[in-house]
């Protein structure tokens, strides 16, 4: 997927539902996120029971990487259709990072979508105070929105 479209299914999201906020839109997509003790190093997954789209939380993330996890475990539902990448990377050869590095693009181009009345009374705003502003992780701000 390229990052035109991405942008533009996060633009129709906000537009639909009218927020861009990852928690409003999950709970008007009726997703249901909850939130456990999970091990360090997994930070949020999602899944499907029954049917229905759950995101899982690890208790504690401090809040600014608790919103970029709950965007980009929802760019997986809206993008991926809560593809289990576990199994993928387990028992295939798909390339499971083009995933990631998809739900990390939504979940950037979610915030910063978030935040747009905020960067729009700057001049300018570099990608860096961008990411800043939009509260997306060093790191994760995606070369194509740099």
């Amino acid at each position: 997927m390229t990052t035109q479209q991405i942008k533009a299914i996060v633009r129709d999201l906000s537009d639909r539902f009218g927020t861009a906020s990852a928690e409003k839109l999950c709970e008007e997509m009726n997703v249901t996120v909850v939130k456990q003790d999970l091990p360090e190093r997994i930070n949020g997954f999602t899944v499907r029971m029954e049917g229905l789209p759950f995101i899982v939380l690890r208790n504690g993330l401090e809040d600014s990487l608790r919103k970029f996890v709950l965007s980009h475990e929802l760019g997986h539902i809206v993008l991926h259709d809560c593809t289990n990448t576990l199994n993928l990377s387990a028992n295939t050869r798909f390339c499971v990072n083009k995933f990631e590095r998809e739900a990390d693009l939504f979940a950037a181009c979610l915030l910063i979508e978030e935040e747009m009345d905020a960067l729009a009374e700057y001049d300018t705003v570099t990608a860096e105070d961008a990411a800043r502003m939009s509260h997306i992780p060093p790191g994760k701000m995606p070369e194509d929105l740099s």
